[in-house]
C-alpha cells in the first residue's frame, strides 16, 4: 500500500513540477488575475455612479422657508444634495426655473407648500416635503388643543418598525448570486481546460512511446491516478491563487461587502473543483487513451465535453432567475444533486443558502460514488488501450480487454 502511494506521489509530483513551470500556466494565471482586476474596477466605477449624490438647486419663498432645513436634512438620506439658491421674490424664482438655473421653487405656507418645477420633481423629495407639511399641520393642531408638540412627537418617535433578515439584504443576496455564478464559470472553464490537458498528455505519452517505459515499472492504474492527481493539483494551485487574490482585492476595494461569504465561496469552489475534476478527469484520461494522435483528441473527448457544456447551460438556467432575488427552485436543487451538474450549480446554492447542508452533503456523497464508478470504468479502458498504438481503439474493445 505504501509503495503504491509512493509511486502515485512520484508520478503526481512529476506532472505538477513539469507543468507548473510552463509559460502556459504563468500566462494563464496572469490573464485570470488581470480579468478579476478589470471586473472589480468596473464594479467600482458602477458603484461610484450609483452612489453619486444628485444636486437639486432649490429656492424657498415665504412662510415655507421654515421647512428648508429639515427638508435639506431629510433629502440627504435619499442621496439628494439640496443647494439653496437665493431669489428676490416669487416672480424672480419663476424666471430662474424657466431658464433652468433653478430646479424647483417652493412657496406658500408651511402646511400647504407649492412647488414649481420646469419638468420634473423627484417623487422621493415630494414625499419628504409632504411629510414635513403634514407634521407642521399636526403641530398646529396640537398647539390649538393645548398640547405640547415636542412631547407628543417624542412619544411617537418610540413607535418604530424593526426588520430582521434571515438571508441578508437584497443587495447582499445579489452579491452572493453573482459571486457564486462567477465561481461556477471558473470551475466550468477549469474542468474543461485541465480535463483536455489530461487527455492530451495521455496521447503525447503514447505518441512518444514514453508510456511504454513508464508502464514497465508502474501499473496502469498508478500511472492514471498519478497523472490525474498531479494535473489536479496544478488546477487547485491556480484556483487557490485566484481565490486568495480575489478575496484580498475585493475586501480592500469594498466591492464585496461580506468577506465571510467570499471565503466560504472560495472554499466551496475548491471543494467542488476537487470533486468535479476527479469525475471528469478520469473520463478525459480514458478517452485520451483510445487514440494515438493529438488531432484525434477533440473527437474522442467530444461526448465528455458535451456533458460539461450541458451542465453549464443547465446551471445558467437555474441561476439566471436568482439575479432578480428569486430563490433557487426545487427543480434547480434537484438538478444540483446530479453529479455531472453539481460542480457548476452547488457553489451558488451554497452561497445563497438555498441548498440545505444535508442536500449538499448528499450531493458530495453521490459525486464520490459516481466518481468511484467512473474511475473503475476509466481504469479498465486506460489499461486495455494505452499501449495500443496506431488506429483508434473502439470503446467496446477497450472495455472487453485483450482476447
Amino acid at each position: 500500500m505504501n509503495s503504491t502511494l509512493r509511486t502515485i506521489g512520484l508520478i503526481a509530483r512529476r506532472e505538477f513540477v513539469t507543468r507548473v513551470r510552463t509559460r502556459v500556466f504563468t500566462i494563464g494565471t496572469a490573464i485570470v488575475l488581470v480579468g478579476i482586476t478589470a471586473y472589480l474596477a468596473f464594479q467600482i466605477l458602477v458603484l461610484s455612479k450609483q452612489t453619486q449624490t444628485a444636486n437639486e438647486n432649490v429656492a424657498f419663498v415665504g412662510e415655507v422657508t421654515s421647512l428648508a432645513s429639515p427638508f435639506t436634512a431629510a433629502a440627504k438620506t435619499l442621496d439628494y444634495k439640496i443647494v439653496r439658491k437665493p431669489v428676490a421674490n416669487e416672480a424672480d424664482g419663476r424666471t430662474q426655473v424657466q431658464k433652468g438655473t433653478l430646479d424647483a421653487l417652493i412657496s406658500g405656507s408651511a402646511t400647504s407648500p407649492h412647488v414649481l418645477v420646469r419638468d420634473h420633481f423627484p417623487a422621493g423629495l415630494q414625499a419628504v416635503l409632504q411629510a414635513l407639511a403634514r407634521q407642521q399641520a399636526l403641530n398646529s393642531q396640537l398647539t390649538a388643543a393645548g398640547l405640547n408638540p415636542a412631547t407628543v412627537n417624542a412619544g411617537l418617535a418610540t413607535a418604530v418598525v424593526t426588520v430582521d433578515t434571515i438571508k441578508g439584504t437584497a443587495a447582499q443576496r445579489t452579491e452572493e448570486v453573482i459571486a457564486g455564478f462567477v465561481v461556477a464559470v471558473l470551475l466550468y472553464v477549469a474542468l474543461l481546460t485541465y480535463g483536455t490537458l489530461i487527455a492530451q498528455g495521455v496521447v503525447e505519452e503514447k505518441a512518444n512511446r514514453i508510456v511504454e517505459i513508464l508502464l514497465s515499472t508502474v501499473r496502469p492504474s498508478q500511472l492514471l491516478i498519478g497523472k490525474i492527481v498531479g494535473i489536479g493539483l496544478i488546477g487547485l494551485f491556480q484556483l487557490s491563487i485566484v481565490g486568495v487574490y480575489a478575496i484580498v482585492v475585493a475586501s480592500l476595494t469594498h466591492v464585496f461587502t461580506v468577506p465571510t461569504v467570499a471565503i466560504g465561496l472560495v472554499l466551496a469552489g475548491i471543494l467542488w473543483f476537487v470533486l468535479g475534476f476527479f469525475f471528469y478527469a478520469v473520463l478525459f484520461a480514458a478517452a485520451g487513451s483510445l487514440v494515438s494522435r493529438n488531432e484525434e483528441v477533440q473527437g474522442t473527448v467530444l461526448p465528455i465535453t458535451v456533458l460539461a457544456i450541458i451542465s453549464y447551460f443547465v446551471a445558467i438556467g437555474v441561476v439566471t432567475p436568482m439575479f432578480t432575488g428569486a430563490p433557487m427552485t426545487s427543480t434547480g436543487i434537484l438538478l444540483a444533486m446530479i453529479p455531472p451538474i453539481s460542480p457548476v450549480i452547488m457553489p451558488t446554492g451554497m452561497a445563497t443558502g438555498d441548498i440545505a447542508p444535508w442536500q449538499w452533503l448528499l450531493a458530495i456523497v453521490l459525486t464520490l460514488l459516481t466518481s468511484a464508478g467512473a474511475t473503475l470504468l476509466a481504469a479498465r479502458i486506460y489499461a486495455n488501450s494505452v499501449l495500443r498504438i496506431g488506429a483508434r481503439v473502439k470503446l467496446r474493445e477497450a472495455l472487453a480487454g485483450p482476447r
